[in-house]
C-alpha cells in the first residue's frame, strides 16, 4: 500500500485540522479504538499534549507538526478508510487492497480444500490439520470445506498472481450464498451435493478466499475489498496447482 500526501502540514488551516480529526474520529470508532489511541500510536506517549488536547483538536488547534504525525499514521495504516472519509486531506494509491487487507485480517484453518473420490463419487473428508498450502493438479476435482462459527451470507473470491477475481458460490452463478453455523461443504448443487471444482489453466500458486456476514450489503465486492468498517469474516486457504 503507498500514500501521497500533496498537503504541506506545516502550513495547513483550522479547517484542515477540523477535518483531520474528523477522519480521526471516524476511523477510530470503524476499528474500534478511539482518537487517544491513534494520537499515542501517532505521537507517542510522551508528548505533552496539555490537560484538553481532544478538544483541541476537535477545533483544529493541535499543532501542525503533530497534525502532520498524525495524517502520516493514518495514511500508512488506515489509508483506505481515511481516503473514503476525507478525500480531500487522504489521497490512497493502492497496489493490493486485497492483500492488505488479508494480511491483517484472514482467518486461517478453518477453509479447506476437499478432493472427490472418483471411483465412488464422494467427497473426501480433509485432514483435521491441514497443510500450510495444498496441492493439486490441473484439473483435479475438489470442493471446499468450511467450519464456520456464524451462520450468514458467503461470497468466495480466488486470487491469483496479485488480482483477485470473484468465484460464484451460488446457483446458476450466483455470487452469494446462505450459509450455515459450522462445517460445510462449498459450493454446492440443487441438490445439496457438493458441486465439483477444478483449475484447467493456470498452475502456480493459488489463494481461495471465502468472506461471511450477517448481511448481504456488508459482503465485499471485486471492486469493494473487506474494510474494518464491515464486519465480515475472512477465511482462507492456499493452493498449488501443477501439471
Amino acid at each position: 500500500m503507498t500514500y501521497v500526501s500533496e498537503i504541506d502540514w506545516l502550513q495547513t488551516t483550522e479547517e484542515q485540522r477540523k477535518i483531520l480529526y474528523i477522519a480521526t474520529r471516524a476511523v477510530a470508532d470503524a476499528c474500534d479504538t478511539s482518537v487517544e489511541e491513534i494520537m499515542d500510536a501517532a505521537l507517542g506517549r510522551k508528548v505533552l499534549m496539555g490537560t484538553d488536547y481532544i478538544s483541541t483538536f476537535r477545533r483544529g488547534k493541535i499543532r501542525r507538526s503533530y497534525a502532520k504525525l498524525i495524517h502520516a499514521w493514518i495514511s500508512e495504516n488506515h489509508a483506505a478508510n481515511a481516503s473514503t472519509i476525507a478525500p480531500s486531506l487522504f489521497t490512497w494509491q493502492h497496489t493490493d487492497a486485497w492483500g492488505d487487507y488479508l494480511k491483517d485480517y484472514a482467518i486461517q484453518g478453518t477453509l479447506r480444500i476437499a478432493r472427490f473420490d472418483k471411483s465412488m463419487n464422494l467427497v473426501q473428508r480433509p485432514r483435521r490439520q491441514p497443510k500450510p498450502e495444498e496441492t493439486l493438479r490441473l484439473g483435479e476435482e475438489f470442493c471446499f470445506h468450511l467450519d464456520s462459527d456464524i451462520d450468514g451470507y458467503a461470497v468466495a473470491f480466488q486470487r491469483y498472481k496479485g488480482k483477485t477475481h470473484p468465484l460464484p458460490l451460488g446457483l446458476n452463478d450466483e455470487p452469494s450464498i446462505k450459509i450455515n453455523l459450522g462445517e460445510q461443504f462449498l459450493p454446492i448443487d440443487e441438490t445439496g451435493r457438493p458441486e465439483v471444482l477444478s483449475e484447467t489453466e493456470d498452475a502456480g500458486h493459488h489463494q481461495f478466499i471465502i468472506c461471511i456476514a450477517d448481511d448481504c450489503s456488508r459482503l465485499p465486492t471485486q471492486d469493494l475489498p473487506p474494510s474494518c468498517e464491515r464486519v465480515v469474516a475472512i477465511h482462507v486457504t492456499q493452493v498449488k496447482f501443477v501439471t
